[in-house]
């Protein structure tokens, strides 16, 4: 709960914000997914350390100092970073350059601002919510059944720790080649394509697993090979989501609350497919079975082929002319909606007492 409150809501504002001043993506991804990507595979790396120096002995000692390594980077972005930052503001008393028009909303109008916008881009958020659903209830699952089963077959059933985390951290560092091969292919071939082209390669794999049975008779290649379908995952919607999500509204404070309602929706896809795919793999014959192993291949990739024709439908291309023309087309439909904009040399305002929508004036 206070990790969702706090990293997850604070996440989300801090990636919309910056967003709106980069015209590059891939400086986005590196500072987002591929750092979380990293995380996933310090978080198994460094309980593995630890527990290499303490041994089986002191497991209390070796989660407490896992927890403690982690908290470290956190409190000393908020130090060197977030402190000094807004005590900077709190200084300056910014106010936006003098070419922009100010929307002030006060508390009443932000229900019927947030409805507006709602209404605005909604095709664009369901598709987005959509995907985000589909991501994660493929990978988190199919990580969570393939990962302990490549492990269980490599080490013959022994439940050693070390031997658990240390493929743990393999298996993870799949996942950085996608993010970054993912930030190059988004500024080169677009934002949509890229989620199109990494979803479709995903499924064509996963179907490729489920109808070469042999593959799991070898553990190695098996594993070389699932380690492929979580890098193409990565590539896809694990690279493009974010973007999307930070750039789908017509400014940064909407972009946050988008960002954030279809994360939580993704998070809500990782709880339906835990419940979902143990059945579905007792279904086509229990874990043990070829078709146990290979069948949820099968529905992975059905559903990933799902999610292109969700994105191609729902979403559309990301280009800056696209963003401009849309602000503009917003910025009248408010307008015919009763809310005034006035320019940003007139603003006198506490930020404390209303919320700014800063738009591009347009002449």
């Amino acid at each position: 709960l206070f990790l969702g409150l706090g990293v997850g809501a604070g996440h989300a504002c801090g990636l919309a914000f910056p967003s709106e001043l980069m015209k590059e993506h891939h400086w986005l991804i590196l500072g987002t997914k591929t750092m979380i990507d990293a995380g996933f595979v310090l978080a198994g790396f460094v309980p593995l350390v630890l527990y290499c120096i303490f041994g089986e002995q002191h497991l209390c000692l070796v989660c407490g100092l896992s927890l403690g390594f982690g908290a470290i980077p956190a409190f000393v972005v908020l130090w060197k970073i977030a402190i000094p930052f807004y005590h900077m503001l709190e200084q300056e008393k910014h106010v936006p350059d003098c070419n922009c028009e100010i929307l002030l909303v006060g508390p009443k109008e932000v229900c019927i601002l947030n409805w507006l916008s709602l209404k605005w881009c909604w095709k664009s958020v369901l598709g987005l919510s959509l995907a985000w659903f589909i991501y994660d209830f493929i990978m988190y699952v199919h990580f969570a059944i393939y990962s302990s089963m490549i492990t269980n077959n490599v080490t013959g059933g022994i439940l050693s720790i070390s031997i658990v985390l240390g493929w743990t951290v393999l298996i993870n560092l799949f996942r950085i080649p996608g993010t970054v091969l993912g930030t190059y292919l988004i500024d080169y071939l677009g934002v949509r394509a890229t989620m199109v082209v990494g979803s479709f390669l995903q499924a064509i794999l996963g179907l490729t697993i489920g109808m070469y049975t042999p593959l799991t008779n070898h553990i190695a290649a098996f594993a070389v090979v699932y380690g492929i379908f979580l890098t193409l995952g990565e590539v896809g919607p694990g690279s493009c989501l974010r973007v999307l999500a930070a750039k789908t509204g017509p400014s940064a404070c909407i972009s946050g609350q988008i960002y954030s309602v279809a994360g939580a929706i993704g998070k809500v896809g990782a709880l339906i497919g835990t419940w979902v795919f143990p059945q579905i793999i007792d279904a086509f014959g229990g874990s043990k079975t070829v078709k146990g192993s290979t069948g949820p291949f099968w529905i992975g990739s059905g559903v990933a082929i799902l999610s292109v024709i969700v994105t191609f439908v729902l979403q559309k291309p990301l280009t800056l002319d696209g963003r401009k023309a849309d602000n503009k087309a917003f910025h009248q439909y408010l307008e015919e909606n009763g809310f005034v904009f006035i320019p940003a040399s007139d603003v006198r305002a506490s930020a404390e007492e209303v919320m700014c929508i800063e738009v591009d004036k347009w002449q």
